[in-house]
């Protein structure tokens, strides 16, 4: 049974069917509870006008009457005017007498429709049991319903005079009124009735509740009710509905409604099946050729015999198995140069999962390495015991492009210098991650890139040659002054030129001088030594003083006006290579010479500054300027703008590389015939720079 319903065929013929019921069954069931709603609402609807409307018929007898009263009051002296009271009388039928009452109630003049005036002046119209009520508008009073001595109901209106305080009243027969409600037709079983102020039912369509008190305080769930207000008298009229016989229409459609849905379930249902399975055959085809090409058997076309989709489908699946096919063929070649290109390599590749184990490595880095996958790729190729800082199978880490050198000793204990790079691959599963390490061999390139960097250290030997002879002249030649005179004074006198001390001072002054060479001297050597890059922490603005000192000669000979501006606090130390930093700032000072050696007036601005936590050393001319087009190419090797002889064009290119290696960057800013400003950027070592905030704080 389960495998039943795995089936495509089955599940189309149920989801017919399902959806040949179920949208017409909630059709149904919505239609009819909205026009249950609907015709509940509008019989309510319909009912409450019609109550209303015959309350407002009630309201409009009792109001007329009240306007004849208020008509009659302001024509005044009506104790001579009957005629008026009889008009009244005649016109109004169900007014049985009229009576004109001073402002204490006493009867002044009486006219009724059966008798001639019988009470005698003075007495009271309005008998003991009624109770009067005063209106909250206008001077209207109205009594309780009361019964004359023919046990016929009625009650009394009242009208005052707000002049004189006069009062003029009707007896107002109720038979009509409750002949009317009790004849009052309403549809399905409806009942109405009329309700006084004290909750007595003064008319009904059943006799047998008449001057009955209504004393439910709740109407039952299966009853509605309808209640319309008549303000003149404190009355309610009210109607009273079974909802099962208002509701009747809607049963009836619910009977004929489910009959054609039943049948239209029916048809629907007959259409879905036929429908399904014209459908479901060219599916079960199409899997049948799918489960051969599953188990590697490359199915026959297939006929197309069907205009529509399905036809189109079929013919895709030719289309697909035929490209299938050409694209494996088309693989496996691919797959083979690939093996051939990546085993030719010099690089070596490996692949490592998320495990950090080797998955692949191809023979170069074999031969490199060995074949030791079970090792982790941060103990084999870093010698670590953890991932590295940045690697992309780290979660807790952030990836950063990792690339780095790393040194190794190969089999012949030969030290070798690797590029280490990784990148990881997109195309994985979440659960297969990998990423692809690239390992280069670039030891001759570091060689190289030595040899080139000494090769530059050379030629600003050859340009600092002569500023060295004559830096170290100018001392010898004070010494030998010195020594000489010094010698002619003690040959002539020699107690005294001890005594007065002007030996000491010709010896100082020696002394000096012979200093002055020495520093010289050292400083020319530690240019010029060959030697791996070596980080130590050291003050920029020495360096930079040291490097003056070897170029002093070559300003002062080219007549360079040199503008040098240090800050007042201590520049924190850098960590580095001084030697390498003392390279860059040689090369710069002998390249802005260069820049002006046609101008009248060359001046050299150098600026040591701090932004933020990195020092910035500025190197401003006012010579020929740098093309923009050639900016672009200021830091490439063997590029250089100079005239031939005069430039290898590997300064730049090996300052960029010795400040990048101290994780620095060089800017360059320049305008033709302006001038050019370079500026040497390098990170200060953060715990000298909390040391030197600690103390100016």
């Amino acid at each position: 049974m389960k495998h039943l319903f795995r089936s495509v065929r089955y599940k189309v013929l149920l989801f017919g069917l399902i959806m040949s019921i179920i949208p017409l069954v909630l059709i149904s069931v919505y239609y009819l509870m909205e026009m249950s709603d609907y015709v509940e609402d509008s019989a309510a609807v319909s009912q409450e006008r019609k109550v209303a409307y015959f309350a407002e018929t009630i309201r409009n007898d009792i109001r007329s009457t009240f306007q004849k009263l208020d008509m009659m009051m302001s024509m005044g002296d009506l104790e001579d005017q009957s005629g008026v009271f009889y008009d009244l009388l005649k016109q109004q039928e169900s007014i049985d007498e009229i009576v004109l009452l001073n402002a204490e109630g006493e009867v002044q003049s009486r006219y009724s429709r059966y008798s001639i005036n019988q009470m005698a002046e003075g007495g009271l119209w309005v008998s003991g049991q009624a109770e009067l009520s005063v209106l909250a508008n206008d001077n209207h009073v109205f009594s309780n319903v009361m019964f004359n001595d023919y046990g016929q109901p009625f009650i009394q209106l009242i009208v005052r005079s707000e002049e004189n305080g006069e009062m003029l009243g009707v007896s107002l027969q109720l038979q009509k009124l409750i002949g009317n409600v009790s004849s009052y037709q309403m549809e399905h079983n409806a009942q109405v009735y009329l309700r006084d102020q004290n909750e007595q039912i003064i008319a009904h369509q059943d006799y047998s509740r008449l001057w009955q008190t209504d004393q439910r305080t709740e109407v039952p769930d299966n009853t509605m009710v309808i209640q319309s207000s008549i303000d003149e008298v404190n009355w309610d009229l009210v109607m009273e509905q079974p909802r099962r016989e208002m509701l009747s229409p809607i049963f009836d459609m619910l009977r004929r409604g489910s009959f054609t849905a039943s049948f239209m379930i029916l048809f629907g249902s007959m259409i879905s099946i036929y429908a399904g399975l014209y459908f479901v055959k060219p599916i079960e085809r199409l899997q049948s050729g799918m489960k051969h090409m599953q188990y590697g058997y490359w199915p026959e076309k297939m006929p197309v015999d069907r205009n529509d989709e399905f036809g189109e489908l079929t013919a895709a699946f030719n289309d697909m198995n035929t490209e299938i096919q050409e694209k494996e063929r088309r693989l496996e070649q691919e797959k083979e140069r690939l093996d051939i290109v990546v085993n030719s390599m010099d690089a070596g590749l490996a692949v490592v999962k998320k495990d950090y184990s080797i998955a692949w490595m191809n023979p170069t880095l074999k031969s490199w390495i060995g074949d030791q996958r079970s090792v982790p790729c941060f103990r084999m190729f870093n010698d670590k015991d953890s991932p590295c800082y940045s690697c992309p199978l780290n979660e807790s880490a952030s990836f950063e492009r990792m690339d780095e050198n790393l040194t190794k000793t190969d089999e012949n204990g030969e030290q070798r210098i690797y590029r280490h790079r990784v990148f990881p691959l997109q195309h994985t599963l979440e659960e297969d991650e990998e990423v692809l390490i690239v390992m280069e061999d670039i030891t001759e390139e570091k060689r190289m890139e030595e040899k080139l960097v000494q090769t530059d250290k050379l030629s600003a030997l050859g340009l600092m040659a002569s500023s060295f002879a004559h830096e170290v002249n100018n001392p010898l030649a004070s010494v030998q002054v010195y020594a000489e005179d010094l010698t002619d004074r003690l040959e002539e006198d020699k107690e005294e030129l001890l005594e007065s001390g002007e030996m000491a001072d010709y010896l100082t002054i020696i002394r000096k001088n012979i200093n002055r060479c020495k520093e010289i001297t050292n400083n020319l050597l530690n240019f010029s030594r060959k030697s791996a890059f070596k980080a130590e922490e050291f003050p920029i603005e020495k360096v930079l003083d040291d490097s003056l000192m070897l170029m002093n000669h070559t300003l002062k000979k080219n007549h360079v006006s040199l503008k040098l501006q240090k800050p007042q606090e201590k520049i924190p130390d850098i960590s580095g290579d001084p030697l390498k930093i003392s390279q860059v700032f040689v090369n710069l000072i002998q390249n802005a010479v260069d820049a002006m050696s046609e101008k009248e007036f060359p001046v050299l601005e150098i600026t040591v500054e701090m932004e933020g936590e990195e020092a910035v050393v500025s190197f401003k001319d006012n010579g020929i300027g740098i093309p923009e087009s050639n900016i672009p190419k200021l830091f490439d090797p063997f590029f250089t703008s100079k005239p031939t002889g005069k430039g290898t064009g590997l300064g730049l290119s090996v300052c960029y590389g010795i400040v990048k290696q101290m994780e620095g960057t060089m800017e360059v800013q320049s305008e033709p015939g302006e001038g050019s400003v370079f500026r040497v950027i390098l990170p200060v070592n953060r715990k000298d720079a909390d040391g030197s905030e600690g103390e100016s704080e």
